[in-house]
């Protein structure tokens, strides 16, 4: 399957930042129709557009994985904004690209699978409770994975602090959608209190069952809502596009950047 055929739900991305009050609804929007218009990052257009610091983006995204990140003093460390690219990055889930980066090994990586699947914990909670990964490595890696460079931030200066899931949050199930003549039926695969480890897992399922449909469904409470869907049948449509248009063009309009 060609990595362009399934897209990341940055809306749900976008939405986390603007209850945390670092976004506000029109950057959002603005940054989206960027996104969707490049191919790029979103947290990548978010940093270099101004719209928030790169620590920002990285301690609100080590948030959901259950890592609570502050400076001891007031000021975040400086940070370097990313390279401005022309073309899109591929979205890579956060357990390969520890693995990439050699922050964990395969193993380390597979044992703490498991015992998110047990426990039902956060994967960064995991790691960095079984001292295998540090606040500032997930922060990194975090950044990295939405295509923003964060300089290394020193421990010392930071305060680290897990914060587990508690029963009033909500709760991320992916399922697998088929259709039957008349009705649709869904199956369990997947749950988790953080929305962005249910995407991650969300993608690398497409990626090796090639599934008719998937959705993420948020619960909370007595409410229950669709977050995210993905159709094979709509993806390779996209991909047919993108095709002819790089045939016309000689390359893919829909994700040239523009130049700054």
């Amino acid at each position: 399957m060609e990595a362009a055929a399934l897209q990341f739900p940055w809306r749900q991305l976008g939405e986390l930042l603007v209850a945390e009050q670092l976004l506000t609804e029109e950057e959002l929007e603005q940054a989206l129709a960027e996104q969707a218009s490049s191919g790029r990052l979103l947290g990548q257009i978010l940093v270099n557009n101004g719209y928030l610091s790169a620590f920002s983006l990285a301690r609100v995204l080590s948030e959901q994985h259950g890592v609570q990140l502050q400076p001891r003093e007031d000021e975040a460390s400086e940070t370097t904004p990313p390279t401005d690219t022309q073309t899109a990055q591929t979205w890579r889930p956060l357990g390969k690209l520890l693995v990439e980066l050699g922050l964990v090994t395969e193993s380390q990586l597979e044992r703490s699978l498991a015992l998110q699947r047990e426990e039902n914990r956060r994967l960064g909670e995991i790691l960095v409770s079984r001292g295998l990964l540090s606040g500032s490595e997930l922060a990194q890696a975090l950044a990295e994975q939405h295509g923003v460079e964060l300089e290394p931030q020193n421990e010392a200066e930071l305060q680290t602090r897990l914060r587990p899931s508690t029963p009033d949050e909500p709760v991320y199930q992916v399922f697998e959608v088929g259709f039957e003549p008349g009705y649709q039926r869904r199956t369990s695969l997947y749950e988790n209190a953080n929305f962005l480890e249910a995407a991650d897992y969300a993608y690398e399922y497409v990626q090796e069952h090639d599934p008719p449909a998937l959705e993420i469904h948020r619960t909370h409470g007595a409410a229950q809502e669709t977050v995210w869907n993905y159709s094979a049948s709509r993806a390779a449509a996209v991909n047919a596009e993108r095709k002819d248009l790089a045939q016309t063009f000689g390359f893919d309009p829909t994700i040239w950047g523009k130049k700054r």
